[in-house]
């Protein structure tokens, strides 16, 4: 009886070790996973939806975890502030102007807080810090914008179904492409003339590139007027000769034009004879005299020359006339 109660007793303190041993490594591992035994420091963040985030919840840097949400508290009218424990191990690594978002693990696992960002000029976070938040698209959001994009895909395969119904059908101008004999061979045609188009096209191309040639070719005309600086001396002092031509015929325009407009004028002898009709006429009257005048005075030479006063004056003149033409200058 004595051997059967000290083994009892026996089996009874192995059950309560191995239950003892059980109970310290599933603390342990609680602790280790939720970072309770490890040197950690209080951090902050204030969202105005959380989307399901909880106590316990994952605290993330670059895919890390790096310590979890301790709790939560509402701050205001309806933000959320959010304590979270981070490893000590981690704080060099976070800055103080590092952003926090809520984002899940996975597509449809648990929400975590992802910090990122941040500038190593702005120095690492203290205990008691506050982090800026920014707001994270969430699972329905998700679903809403990819609801509407079916529906807009929707559409468009609806519009792409009639539209290859109606090419199928020889509508419109790809239909009569596809279906249209008479337009496919005037699209041959056209691409025939293209390609004669640009065949002529190289052809002009060779000759001007010959003529190019050419003009580097020496001993011809261009080559000399690019090439030989004493024919472009030449030139220029041809130009200039032009141009000093070309001034002077504008000088002499100018002074034919000034003396057409002073024609034009009554202030001086030739313009008043032009234009003025009493000294017009006052010349007619002075030209018909003169030629009165002038037949009178030939009637008076003749009756001179008979009036016997005079008569042997002019004898002698008659004859010495030809004495004078016979002399030799």
């Amino acid at each position: 009886m004595k051997n059967i109660t000290i083994n009892k007793g026996i089996v009874v303190g192995a059950f309560l070790f191995f239950g003892i041993a059980i109970f310290v490594a599933a603390v342990f591992t609680i602790g280790s996973q939720r970072k309770t035994f490890s040197k950690t420091l209080s951090v902050k963040v204030v969202f105005d939806d959380v989307s399901g985030l909880q106590p316990g919840n994952n605290v993330w840097l670059s895919g890390v975890k790096i310590g979890t949400v301790k709790k939560m508290d509402f701050k205001g009218n309806a933000d959320v502030e959010i304590q979270m424990n981070i490893d000590r191990d981690a704080q060099p690594h976070i800055n103080r102007d590092s952003r926090a978002k809520i984002s899940s693990d996975g597509f449809i696992g648990n929400r975590i807080v992802i910090i990122f960002g941040g500038s190593p000029g702005a120095g690492t976070i203290r205990d008691g810090d506050f982090l800026r938040s920014e707001k994270s698209v969430s699972t329905d959001e998700m679903m809403t914008t990819l609801q509407e994009n079916n529906k807009n895909l929707l559409g468009i395969t609806g519009n792409l179904k009639v539209i290859s119904q109606r090419i199928k059908d020889g509508e419109g101008t790809v239909g009569g492409l596809i279906n249209d004999p008479t337009v496919a061979n005037g699209l041959s045609s056209s691409v025939k003339h293209f390609k004669a188009a640009s065949q002529n096209a190289e052809s002009v191309i060779a000759k001007i590139n010959d003529f190019v040639t050419g003009l580097n070719k020496e001993g011809t005309l261009p080559s000399e007027l690019i090439h030989d600086t004493l024919v472009y001396s030449n030139i220029q002092k041809t130009v200039a000769q032009l141009k000093d031509a070309s001034q002077s015929i504008s000088e002499f325009s100018s002074n034919i034009k000034q003396a057409s407009l002073a024609l034009n004028r009554t202030d001086n002898p030739a313009g008043t004879i032009l234009h003025d009709q009493q000294v017009a006429n006052d010349l007619r009257v002075l030209t018909r005299n003169l030629s009165t005048s002038s037949e009178k005075l030939d009637q008076d030479l003749k009756a001179l020359q008979h009036n016997f006063l005079f008569r042997g004056y002019f004898k002698k003149q008659a004859k010495e006339k030809p004495n004078n033409l016979s002399q030799p200058k």
